[in-house]
């Protein structure tokens, strides 16, 4: 994923920038249509149900957030100025329904790299009390870094899938780095591990091999980042029972290899767990096949989120 920067200029604002892969007419059109606005608005795990959306100077965005857990955030936005292209202010009013809500103004800016895009929202609160509501209780500052990645990964043809699961994060974490747990649940229903070796730390791999519906496959991580216990980012292919790299035996034109994060985030007592995957150096057939094959990773990664939460339930350490 691209880079992004977090700064805080005045106890009043909140700045949240990145740079996206994509032209400023995509990542535009992204924040203009509607339907693809509700596809990456708000955070991991997040919903926004818009009732109303008047996409003009003067008009009104009604919407409502729905948390991973249920909890619903109602918004109304009014958009001050449209500058296509360019710049986007709104002021917007909102919060959980319990205790006083926050209200500020925000400027999105889009400027052009050159095929890639740089995009900025600015948010100036009534107060310097508001926004640290908002940075402290709900999370604005981690929230706008979030919505910034799911905008990223639509526009660059990228996946991402979250899961609320009912366990503290360091109980999820070590399900994610403990090869005897890995190998309990990792992969899509109807799989079972058949090889599991693990060498935990930057650089090292995880090697495996599942089974099921009558093909075996082999798989290959190479760990990038650990950061405990929050987040994993892992080179990803599919490989040969002596760890070398593979293709996707029933799909050879799937890419050769992929970034893959994983994102751990307290909720509660409970985990969201977020999954960020993209090819990696990869032709346009295979970034074509990747685009094409979005649904049936749903449906793959939703088992694999199943697979997890009975392992959690049922395992005892």
């Amino acid at each position: 994923m691209n880079a992004h920067d977090t700064t805080a200029p005045t106890d009043r604002e909140l700045v949240v920038s990145r740079v996206i892969n994509a032209p400023v007419a995509r990542v535009w059109r992204a924040w203009t249509d509607p339907a693809e606005v509700a596809k990456w608005w708000g955070p991991y795990g997040f919903v926004t149900d818009t009732s109303e959306r008047d996409f003009k100077a003067g008009g009104t965005w009604r919407h409502t957030m729905v948390g991973p857990d249920g909890k619903e955030y109602p918004n109304l936005a009014r958009f001050e100025e449209i500058v296509p292209l360019e710049r986007i202010v709104l002021t917007n009013g909102g919060g959980d329904g319990d205790g006083p809500g926050v209200h500020f103004r925000s400027t999105v800016t889009f400027k052009d790299l050159g095929g890639k895009t740089e995009i900025t929202m600015r948010l100036v609160f009534d107060t310097a009390a508001m926004r640290e509501t908002a940075a402290t209780k709900f999370g604005a500052i981690e929230g706008g870094r979030q919505t910034l990645s799911r905008l990223a990964a639509l526009v660059q043809n990228e996946f991402v899938i979250s899961r609320l699961v009912s366990a503290p994060r360091t109980r999820v974490w070590q399900a994610w780095t403990n090869p005897n747990e890995l190998a309990a649940w990792f992969g899509p229903k109807g799989f079972e591990t058949v090889r599991a070796n693990l060498d935990f730390r930057v650089g090292g791999t995880y090697h495996y091999g599942i089974t099921g519906s009558g093909v075996t496959m082999w798989g290959k991580w190479v760990f990038e980042e650990i950061d405990p216990p929050a987040r994993l980012r892992v080179l990803q292919s599919f490989s040969d029972e002596h760890g070398g790299l593979g293709r996707h035996p029933l799909a050879p034109t799937w890419p050769a290899q992929m970034k893959t994060t994983i994102e751990l985030q307290d909720f509660g007592d409970r985990t969201l767990v977020t999954i960020l995957w993209s090819p990696f150096d990869a032709t346009e057939v295979e970034r074509q096949t990747f685009a094409d094959g979005m649904s049936s990773m749903n449906q793959g990664w939703t088992g694999t989120f199943e697979r997890l939460e009975d392992h959690l339930k049922e395992s005892v350490l």
